[in-house]
């Protein structure tokens, strides 16, 4: 196995070969005997590998820098203009990489505005910090004419941000396994080189163009970045932008052409750079928002399933507690007391706290697969058996408040394909609020129509207060509850479970009040 040692040297070894080849690459129209070019990608390899690596590592960056002197631009290696400029290049960019690891707390990753905005602000600052520095180092020292102070500082400076805006935020998505990731399945999209043929396209119209108007034909360049930014996020937009600042090199490579019209030029690459960062912060942002939602959907679709077993269970525990009751005290009955009666009594507990477990079994099931997957166990069901079974599970609540239940009956049988469960609790649901609803000694009427639709309509009326508008309008919406112990679910869930077998719920005040249930069916009946 590597030794962690060895793979540093192996990564360092790395550097200094791109690091060679890019500065080789990026030579272009030397000035003075210091060599400035008006294109510096090299900064952008140094920062990102005193970054990754760690600032342990100056030394060898110092040795790289002094031996692509001597090897590209014919310097004099151990001359004091060359050691202690190189000396002040090197501490500039690992100031700039320690700023960065710091502000934001390690290898930046790139992932919002905020970190984008921070290596922008930190890559103008130390390139201006870096260029007064530096230049200014060699005017004081004779290497250049006092004259020449402010022309070299701007080249110098644009020179740097320019590589360090385009090459620095490629390198460092690129180092991120999950940007790799991403890069990997941009490279395997279609839709990508789609976008980027048109790329290349325009890349060959503009830089085909004179010189004197490239600049102004610059500006389909930043449409299709744009939309490459807007595809494939920040991955696509940063790869763009490299891409475009090769040929726009290249181009000013040729002879005639002044340092002048490349540093006007570098300065629109610049816009071109910091737009295509945005639009690609941008849509990262989105897609990571996306993300969170579905986490947080996800969540709340765990605290809704849990709200709703608490409340859809709260009726059947109930019932078990009482019946375990009636069986505990019929089962202490002295022996000598006991007859075929009680044993039925008792007979008849018993099954009834088997049912009711049943069915709390049953609704945590029909909940359970409805919140995690939406789905139903659709079976065919007589529309009057459901009603008459979820109304059965609730004489004994409506008797202790005093309320009677009333259903109409069918002339004939009308079926439906539904989830049962899922209905029985959705009904469940409805005539226990009607129940709570009307006044003591009240009536809860529950009544079938056919719509012209032929859908049938189970419609659930009672004696309690009509509802304004307002709660009307907010009723079905979760949470939303009158009542003090209320969760404010049932109404909500009803309607999700109705609506998940292609029914709906409805709130009607005229002429009179009532909620109706309306469920797809293909009989015809007379009621």
């Amino acid at each position: 196995m590597m030794t962690h040692s060895m793979k540093n040297l192996r990564l360092a070894m790395l550097f200094s070969l791109a690091y060679v080849c890019v500065d080789w690459l990026s030579f272009i129209h030397p000035m003075g005997q210091l060599n400035i070019t008006p294109w510096n990608p090299p900064a952008a390899v140094q920062v990102l590998f005193l970054t990754w690596a760690g600032l342990l590592w100056a030394p060898w960056v110092f040795i790289t820098i002094g031996f692509a002197d001597w090897l590209i631009r014919d310097s004099v290696i151990f001359s004091s203009s060359v050691l202690i400029g190189n000396a002040i290049l090197i501490g500039c960019y690992a100031i700039i990489s320690y700023v960065l690891i710091k502000l934001m707390k390690g290898v930046p990753r790139l992932q919002n505005r905020v970190e984008v905005f921070k290596l922008s602000l930190v890559s103008v600052i130390g390139a201006a910090i870096t260029a007064i520095l530096y230049v200014g180092l060699q005017t004081l020292i004779g290497k250049l004419g006092k004259d020449d102070f402010l022309e070299a500082s701007y080249r110098f400076f644009v020179g740097d941000l320019l590589g360090l805006i385009v090459v620095l935020p490629l390198a460092l998505l690129f180092i991120n396994p999950f940007r790799r990731e991403q890069f990997k399945q941009m490279f395997l999209s279609y839709s990508f080189w789609l976008l980027f043929l048109g790329l290349l396209i325009c890349e060959y119209l503009v830089f085909s163009l004179p010189i004197e108007m490239q600049m102004k034909y610059f500006f389909p360049l930043f449409f299709v970045v744009g939309l490459i930014g807007a595809a494939h996020s920040l991955p696509g937009s940063t790869f763009a932008a490299a891409v475009v600042q090769v040929p726009l090199v290249i181009s000013f490579t040729q002879v005639g052409v002044l340092p002048s019209d490349l540093i006007d030029m570098q300065i629109v690459m610049f816009t071109l750079s910091m737009t295509g960062l945005l639009i690609g912060t941008v849509v990262d942002e989105r897609l990571n928002t996306q993300e969170k939602l579905k986490e947080t959907l996800q969540l709340v679709a765990a605290g809704e399933l849990a709200g709703s077993l608490a409340h859809e269970l709260h009726q059947p525990m109930s019932a078990i507690n009482t019946y375990a009751e009636s069986a505990l005290l019929l089962s202490s009955i002295e022996s000598k007391e006991v007859n075929q009666k009680n044993k039925d009594r008792l007979r008849q507990t018993l099954d009834q706290i088997i049912k009711e477990s049943i069915r709390a079994s049953e609704i945590v099931r029909g909940l359970r697969s409805f919140f995690i997957g939406g789905t139903s166990n659709i079976k065919e069901a007589e529309v009057e058996r459901l009603v008459i079974d979820t109304v059965s599970q609730l004489e004994n609540y409506a008797q202790k408040l005093s309320v009677q239940i009333k259903v109409e009956k069918l002339n004939e049988p009308v079926s439906v394909m539904v989830d049962i469960t899922q209905v029985k609790t959705a009904l469940g649901n409805l005539i226990k609020n009607a129940i709570e609803s009307a006044n003591s000694n009240g009536v809860v009427e529950v009544m079938f129509t056919l719509d012209k639709q032929q859908r049938i309509e189970i419609s659930i009326f009672d004696t309690g207060k009509t509802l304004d508008t307002y709660e009307s309008e907010i009723i079905f919406k979760p949470f939303y509850s009158d009542k003090k112990d209320g969760l404010g679910l049932g109404l909500s869930i009803s309607k999700s479970l109705i609506e998940n077998n292609d029914g709906s719920i409805t709130y009607r005040s005229n002429p009179r009040k009532c909620f109706v249930v309306s469920l797809p069916t293909g009989n015809k009946i007379d009621v």
